[in-house]
């Protein structure tokens, strides 16, 4: 029993730790996540008023087809011990490939982060690729390659739609699973995506631009922009929702394992209270005998 006692006391040290580390990378991660949405939001209102300048022929980013083949850029952790965090995107998905199959689409997945690899290889469909240290360190250079494959599938028609699934940061209790389409790139889309933020501030640019040159040429270089603006926000907000399920987790570990300790110390103590009592007594008995 004091073995016992003694291994859940050490198990909460460690839960203890690791909430604390978890809740200093969530700050780090919501800081990462607010710096850039000024950014994002800006970007997004060139983007609108570009769109509507558009003359003549759609852009291939812009294509909307008859969909066929879906590909799903799932957003899940690095590691684990984060509670119900890759569960949810997990069921989230399932009910997505439900909704595909009664559409007879083929869905088809990238896994960003190694437990969304776990989550799609569990799933019927052909996983194209997987980045599974994206997560590790969200950066503009490291989303590139992830923007650059999609924007390929999609141009060359191999794929009909582009669909991120991702975890959003509401509150250190609250994180919701998000779903929202990537490819075709529509403001509406875009606008529902960055409207999620927890702490967004509608601050749309109503000022009027000279474009030089065409608006063509411009969203030729803005629209693949704008994709990786989104996975990276789509990565940050995964970031800090991981973090901060896993420090509710290992509070939740750390509140059981101080539990446990309360009850096995009760238990020990009730034990050893009866071997005294029993001692107590069956030295009484022999005291009693002697005497008599």
């Amino acid at each position: 029993m004091k073995s016992r006692i003694k291994g859940v006391k050490s198990t909460g040290k460690i839960t203890r730790a690791m909430e604390m580390i978890s809740a200093v990378k969530m700050r780090k991660a919501v800081a990462q996540a607010l710096a850039m949405r000024p950014y994002a939001e800006n970007a997004l209102g060139i983007f609108e008023q570009l769109t509507e300048k558009l003359s003549g022929e759609v852009h291939p980013l812009l294509t909307v087809r008859p969909i066929t083949r879906e590909l799903y850029v799932v957003i899940g952790s690095h590691r684990g011990l984060c509670g119900a965090f890759n569960t949810q995107i997990g069921r989230k998905l399932r009910a997505l490939l439900v909704e595909d199959a009664q559409a007879n689409r083929e869905p088809v997945f990238v896994a960003v982060g190694r437990k969304a690899e776990m989550i799609t290889r569990r799933q019927a469909g052909t996983i194209l690729a997987s980045f599974p240290e994206a997560v590790l360190t969200p950066t503009i250079e490291n989303v590139r390659p992830i923007a650059r494959l999609i924007q390929e599938e999609f141009t060359s028609g191999r794929i009909d739609r582009v669909v991120v699934v991702y975890t959003h940061f509401m509150s250190a209790l609250r994180q919701d699973v998000k779903v929202w389409a990537l490819l075709p790139a529509a403001v509406k889309d875009t606008e529902k995506a960055f409207a999620s933020h927890a702490q967004a501030e509608q601050q749309g640019v109503n000022a009027e631009y000279i474009i030089e040159p065409e608006a063509e040429k411009v969203l030729n270089r803005l629209i693949p922009h704008l994709i990786e603006i989104e996975l990276l926000d789509a990565i940050l907000e995964s970031n800090a929702s991981q973090e901060a399920a896993r420090m509710v987790a290992m509070r939740n570990a750390s509140d059981a394992a101080r539990d446990m300790v309360e009850d096995l110390t009760l238990a020990y103590n009730q034990l050893r209270q009866a071997k005294v009592t029993q001692e107590i007594a069956e030295l009484s008995a022999g005291m009693a005998a002697v005497s008599g």
